[in-house]
């Protein structure tokens, strides 16, 4: 599931992927995937084929973000071409693993409210958080699973920090 969402200065944009499943997972046959502006479509999206050791990240960065968040990048994509009003979605097997936002609506500039919101902040999953939103659909308050942070907080990206134990989610 997505741990970290960057949404930063200019292209300073990011997404973390964590697994949390108990074994190296191989992402052949997951996608990332925008949603802009409130399109039911896919706006662009990323063809995975990592594998994702236990309790690590993969990150996916914008190709013209700052230099220590590319340092830190596993690949860059235009994926992360997104702002405070776009859903982002990992789907595995056609199946929606996570999204942050809600596919199919506009709501304006952002989703929550600062420092918990989807424009110019930093939100990282709760360590408490054990699986994504696998409904593309329901209401998304990031406030419920999400921590907020300053535009440009990257001091935790490429890690993740989760009580939920090895085989907390299934993919």
């Amino acid at each position: 599931f997505f741990s970290e969402y960057v949404e930063g200065s200019s292209n300073n944009k990011a997404l973390e992927i964590y697994n949390g499943t108990g074994a190296p997972v191989n992402m052949t046959g997951c996608v990332a995937e925008l949603y802009a502006n409130g399109a039911t479509t896919i706006t662009n999206s990323l063809v995975l084929t990592a594998t994702i050791a236990d309790g690590d990240v993969y990150v996916i960065a914008n190709a013209s973000a700052s230099a220590p968040i590319l340092a830190i990048a596993d690949i860059t994509s235009a994926v992360t071409n997104y702002n405070g009003d776009d859903a982002v979605a990992l789907r595995c097997g056609g199946a929606l693993v996570d999204v942050v936002g809600v596919i199919g609506f506009d709501p304006g500039t952002q989703w929550g409210t600062p420092p918990t919101s989807t424009l110019n902040q930093t939100l990282r999953r709760k360590g408490t958080v054990c699986q994504g939103d696998a409904n593309g659909s329901d209401a998304f308050d990031p406030a419920t699973e999400w921590d907020g942070f300053a535009i440009d907080d990257i001091a935790n990206l490429g890690a993740h920090s989760s009580t939920c134990g090895s085989g907390g989610i299934t993919l």
